[in-house]
Formats: C-alpha cells, sequence, structure tokens
C-alpha cells in the first residue's frame, strides 16, 4: 500500500483488509495478487525498475485476454524454452517462468481480445489431441518442495485437512486452511519413503508456501524443508496413447494393475532417473515426469520420438484449462480461494475429519451444516465469447 503513490491503495478498502490480514493472517477477500511473496529472487532491480515503468505506462489502458507485455521478459526459463519457441510455442509469464500458452503451426499471432480469436481451432485441435491422442507439456514452473525427517508425517498431518498418504508411492491431494477454515493453498502430497514427501503447489505460491510450511513448524521438531522447484523439470504425458509411447521408453510395468492412479514410482525412463507420478490435471490417463532439470531436454526428445507412431502433440496451458474444466477439476487461486471453505468448494472428500488438530477443523464443521455458498460448474452456449472467470451472472 506504501509504495502505490495514487489510487486504490490510498483508500479505506486497502486498510481494511490489510489490518485483517495482519492481525488474523488473512483477509476477508482474496488478496492473493497482492501477496509480496508472489516474487522470487528472480525479481532483482533491473526487472522491478523495467516492470514499474510499464506498469505506470499502461496504467490507464485495459489489459486484453491473451495480451503479452514482454517488459523485463524473459526470467526464468525452461532448458526446452529455445526448443519449444522453435517449433511454435507462444509463452505466457507466471512467477517469472515462461510456459508454453498455445503453439502456433505456422507463425501466427494472437489477436488478444474479449471474444473468441483466431487461436480458438488450434487450441481446440491441442485439445482433441490429448483426448484421443497424446499430448506432451512442460511444466517446469511447479512449486515443487521436499519435506523429510522423522517428525515429517505428524508434521503434514496436522499441516494438512486430508489424511497424508500412509503407503510410500501414494498420492493424496491436500489442502492448508485458514483458521476459519478457508482455502489457503493446495498440495500434491507423493509419498517417497517413511519419513520423505514431495509436494507440488502452485508456481505463484512459491515463496507462500515455503513461508507457510517453516511457520507451521513446531520448536525441536525433526523436519527439513527444502524448495525444489529449480531442481527438477516436469513434463506431462496425457491422453489414452500416453501408457504405450512411455511403456517403450522403460522396463518397468505401467499397466494399471503395476502402475495404478495416484501413485508414484522412482523409474528409469529414456536411461534418465526420474519420478514417475500417474496424476494429471486434464483428466486422461497420463503421468507426470519429474526430471533432473539439466536431463529434462533428453527425456522429452526420447517422449517426442517414441510418440509420433502414436500422433503426439505438443499443447500449452490453454488447452490445459479448457480441459481441467470439462472434467471440473478446480483450480487453486480461481475457483478455490481463501473466500470459501471445503465444503463450500464441494470438497468435502478431501477432508479427515478423523484427525482431531489440523489447522480449520472446527470451522470446517460448522460449514458443513451451514455452507453459505456451493460452487458448480456450468455448460455455457457461447458461440463466440467464453467466461474466463469473474464474470457477473444473471
Amino acid at each position: 500500500c506504501c509504495g502505490a503513490s495514487i489510487g486504490i491503495a490510498q483508500g479505506a478498502g486497502c486498510g481494511k483488509y490489510l489490518a485483517q490480514w495482519m492481525v488474523h493472517g488473512a483477509a476477508d477477500i482474496n488478496m492473493r495478487d497482492f501477496d509480496p511473496r508472489r516474487f522470487g529472487r528472480w525479481a532483482d532491480q533491473d526487472y522491478t525498475r523495467i516492470k514499474s515503468f510499464d506498469d505506470y505506462h499502461h496504467m490507464f489502458v485495459t489489459h486484453l485476454p491473451g495480451q503479452e507485455r514482454m517488459a523485463g521478459r524473459p526470467k526464468r526459463r525452461s532448458p526446452l524454452h529455445e526448443k519449444l519457441t522453435a517449433k511454435g510455442a507462444v509463452h505466457m509469464e507466471g512467477a517469472g517462468w515462461e510456459r508454453p500458452k498455445w503453439f502456433s503451426p505456422n507463425g501466427q499471432q494472437e489477436e488478444p481480445g474479449f471474444r473468441r480469436n483466431n487461436v480458438f481451432e488450434t487450441v481446440a485441435a491441442e485439445c482433441k489431441a490429448v483426448r484421443e491422442r497424446v499430448g506432451v507439456l512442460d511444466l517446469c514452473s511447479f512449486a515443487k518442495f521436499e519435506v523429510t525427517g522423522r517428525d515429517a508425517p505428524g508434521f503434514l498431518d496436522r499441516f494438512l485437512a486430508n489424511r497424508i498418504p500412509r503407503k510410500n508411492g501414494g498420492i493424496a491431494l491436500a489442502h492448508h486452511l485458514t483458521g476459519r477454515g478457508r482455502i489457503e493453498t493446495e498440495f500434491t502430497v507423493t509419498r517417497l519413503a517413511d519419513d520423505h514427501f514431495y509436494l507440488l503447489s502452485s508456481l505463484s505460491a512459491e515463496l507462500r508456501d515455503l513461508d507457510f510450511l517453516a511457520h507451521n513448524r513446531r520448536d525441536g521438531e525433526d523436519i527439513t524443508i527444502r524448495n525444489v522447484t529449480e531442481d527438477f523439470g516436469a513434463l506431462v504425458v496425457a491422453g489414452p496413447r500416453s501408457r504405450d509411447v512411455l511403456q517403450a521408453l522403460t522396463k518397468v510395468d505401467l499397466s494399471n494393475a503395476a502402475f495404478r492412479w495416484l501413485t508414484a514410482q522412482e523409474i528409469t525412463l529414456a536411461g534418465v532417473e526420474l519420478r514417475a507420478l500417474r496424476v494429471n490435471y486434464v483428466g486422461e490417463l497420463g503421468w507426470e515426469l519429474h526430471v533432473p532439470m539439466a536431463r529434462l531436454p533428453e527425456v522429452y526428445d526420447a517422449v517426442w520420438a517414441a510418440g509420433e507412431a502414436h500422433g503426439i502433440a505438443d499443447f500449452g496451458l490453454y488447452a490445459v484449462n479448457a480441459l481441467r474444466l470439462e472434467k471440473a477439476y478446480r483450480g487453486w487461486g480461481a475457483e478455490l480461494t481463501n473466500e470459501i471453505t471445503m465444503i463450500e468448494a464441494d470438497m468435502a472428500r478431501f477432508v479427515d475429519f478423523e484427525k482431531p488438530d489440523f489447522t480449520g477443523r472446527a470451522a470446517t464443521r460448522i460449514s458443513q451444516s451451514k455452507p453459505e455458498t456451493r460452487l458448480v460448474y456450468l455448460e455455457v452456449d457461447a458461440k463466440d465469447a467464453d467466461p474466463r472467470g469473474g464474470e457477473p451472472l444473471f
């Protein structure tokens, strides 16, 4: 608030919600876009200066959907960035990362606006490839943490609303809640060993979630928390032919009986030791491959070569968002915010009330009997414009 010289930051609203945030740890409304922890070490003095000038120049300009502003970019890049750019990848920025948004087959540029534009059919083809064949996505930008130590299981059970995986190799979706039972953040939790957990969360929550983890650790607990975001790259390989593609690259049995949904294994694939998680955000058969960052290009090349016989295609985050909405998968920061509880989000199946003391338990119980709202998904009969979030409904 002090850093903004004019306008809304001097108004009573900002003061109100800043005070709530300071006193209670969270405001009544979602203030995620104002959280200084959205920036990391990558936002150095040069980046800050360039972005500040760019922001001032565009102060009274509507930022159109699909519009990319290149000031200060690129800052954080996957080892695949140049390779994918050469294949037509159009990138968007998130937490400093350059992330594939869609792939231009002939060098066309997106025409930003509020209506369906010239990339609509191109993105539809990416969705179709994932639904009918197999697609590959560079998702290095995941925030990634390792939590280890004798007390790690108890710490995570107290920190998260859902039960953590009981078996090594298990995966669970789990949320950290506010004291009022509202959704603070979301993790995919993989148990690699009795005292070793691998946590994934949103790219924009990297420092925020590291902060939550560190501040909820109790004195004397045998726990080590490491931010390994830039140690591991991640490839999503998804679609009905994904098993065929990956099986050609490993001796490990990838059948459903041997490698079940919501399980993980440390395997060798294309000659590289990596973490394979049978989970994804697009609602199809598929795996996330978490690879030592430097070796990501050779795994991508091997996956692409094995996938050519199956019609493999690159896809980007436009397609991911369309596919996950069709599956009614919730999005942290979009549908899931600190304005609603797990009950109101229709996520009660991810709350373990058998645990006696996770943060927000009592308030979540109250919400069970008195939910104030309910998250639902609608199919909108749109012809040339689609909802993007935040629109009023009449």
